[in-house]
């Protein structure tokens, strides 16, 4: 039963190929869409797009750090605190 499925799903497919394959011809762009596209794609914005895109990144990578290092601070100063509170206590 699935065979036969498959097979006859197959032929459907076939036979719509078949039948598109005569109606799609290639057709050449007109000449002001090719000029105006040609015209939209340069190069010098695209580089500065990738500049503006890496400086962000390491915009990010810095900020992270920074974070990171003020939470790392943060732990180290509270660890100190409570060592000595600790230490206040037992003498007491």
């Amino acid at each position: 039963m699935k065979e036969q499925f498959k097979d006859a799903a197959k032929l459907k497919v076939s036979s719509l190929e078949n039948r598109l394959s005569g109606m799609f011809k290639p057709i050449a762009p007109r000449k002001e869409f090719v000029h105006g596209l040609g015209s939209r794609i340069q190069v010098g914005n695209r580089a500065v797009f990738v500049d503006r895109v890496a400086n962000l990144h390491w915009l990010a990578i810095l900020a992270a750090g920074l974070i990171s290092l003020a939470v790392f601070l943060a732990v180290v100063v509270r660890a100190l605190v409570s060592m000595t509170a600790k230490k206040r206590t037992v003498k007491a």
